[in-house]
């Protein structure tokens, strides 16, 4: 991915496209979470869905106390699912994934384009943007919610590479 190093590392609402407690073949992101685990949950809560496994240390540039990150691998999450959970003073902050799920809005990693994200988050009332970032050799997505940032991607190229509530963790 260039200079990009990812922590962690997404039209109308399909229903019955997935389960939203992650049991369907294909598990549903939604804009607070994915199944079980939310944001605002304690690290206590979330490792006792048995969602997670795996914990290690986060980015480091910025000091501590350093975010502590879990793979989505855990003995009750789905099979397919390539992501993390990123909790920052205990608090699960960010989700980032690069495969196995669809969004509230029927984008699913892999699969989606930077296009169709714009196109379906703006149908289900969604504000979104994409900009190119030299930097980091590849365009972040932002989707807001009353001026607030609720989903975020990446990519290089016109495919997702990266899906994330609420923003795409990045240490630079």
């Amino acid at each position: 991915m260039g200079a990009l190093l990812l922590l962690a590392p997404g039209s109308a609402l399909v229903p019955g496209s997935a389960w939203a407690d992650g049991r369907g073949s294909t598990p549903l992101l939604r804009l607070d979470g994915i199944g079980p685990l939310r944001l605002g949950m304690t690290r206590a809560e979330a490792v006792a869905t048995g969602w997670l496994s795996d914990p290690g240390p986060g980015c480091e540039l910025g000091g501590p106390p350093l975010p502590v990150v879990y793979k989505l691998k855990g003995p009750k999450a789905p099979a397919g699912i390539v992501g993390t959970a990123q909790f920052e003073r205990g608090t699960l902050r960010v989700f980032a994934f690069t495969a196995g799920v669809r969004t509230t809005f029927g984008v699913a990693i892999p699969g989606g384009t930077v296009n169709d994200l714009l196109k379906r988050a703006r149908a289900a009332g969604l504000s979104a943007t994409s900009v190119y970032d030299e930097t980091f050799a590849g365009r972040f997505v932002t989707v807001n919610r009353g001026g607030k940032q609720v989903l975020g991607a990446f990519a290089e190229k016109s495919a997702i590479a990266t899906i994330a509530v609420p923003f795409v963790p990045v240490c630079e």
